[in-house]
């Protein structure tokens, strides 16, 4: 994820852009697709006179095209204070969208596409469509079981994206869990 940080009218503090830093890490978890995180503090112009209030406010862009925005506003004592809570409403809202992702991928099984995993490696694979493409996922793909737990052979349903190499599947369902006890590394031959 990149991180664009700007401070507007207040001093940079190397402790706040240190906390910053460190909020944005935290929040990759709820979304491993954010594609940028833009954070701006800086005080408003209305108090710049009296030293009085402060803005915390950030732009999140997650694959996918969506953006959430999530803004913050505290005296200049609270600014740590202000920075842990616009990104935990940030975090509510990715878990949000998330949740939201997931029950569209359940509500619409029409769309999925049907395949099967022909390859595994340590944190992806791919899947052999029915017309005989290969589609690329990552773990973090995968909604109904823990990767680990995945072998080569079972059937899967899942939602095809166009990635930054091709198609990928950006959502993976087991539906026929009978996969073979092949290794990760062979890869079966399709008749």
């Amino acid at each position: 994820m990149q991180l664009e940080l700007t401070f507007r009218h207040i001093d940079k503090s190397p402790s706040l852009e240190e906390l910053i830093r460190e909020q944005a890490t935290k929040i990759q978890r709820f979304n491993d697709h954010i594609n940028s995180c833009a954070v701006v503090v800086e005080r408003d112009h209305a108090s710049q006179g009296t030293g009085g209030e402060y803005r915390v406010r950030v732009d999140l862009h997650v694959a996918g095209k969506q953006e959430i925005v999530s803004e913050e506003r505290a005296a200049r004592n609270l600014l740590p204070t202000a920075v842990r809570d616009v990104f935990q409403r940030a975090g509510r809202q990715l878990k949000k969208l998330a949740s939201e992702q997931r029950s569209e991928v359940k509500a619409h099984p029409a769309q999925d596409t049907s395949g099967v995993i022909t390859k595994l490696f340590d944190d992806y694979g791919f899947i052999t469509t029915i017309d005989g493409r290969e589609i690329y996922f990552h773990e973090r793909s995968i909604l109904s079981s823990p990767f680990s737990e995945l072998k080569i052979g079972m059937g899967v349903a899942y939602t095809e994206e166009d990635g930054d190499k091709g198609p990928q599947a950006s959502t993976v369902r087991i539906v026929d869990a009978r996969g073979g006890n092949r290794s990760r590394e062979e890869i079966p031959t399709l008749s």
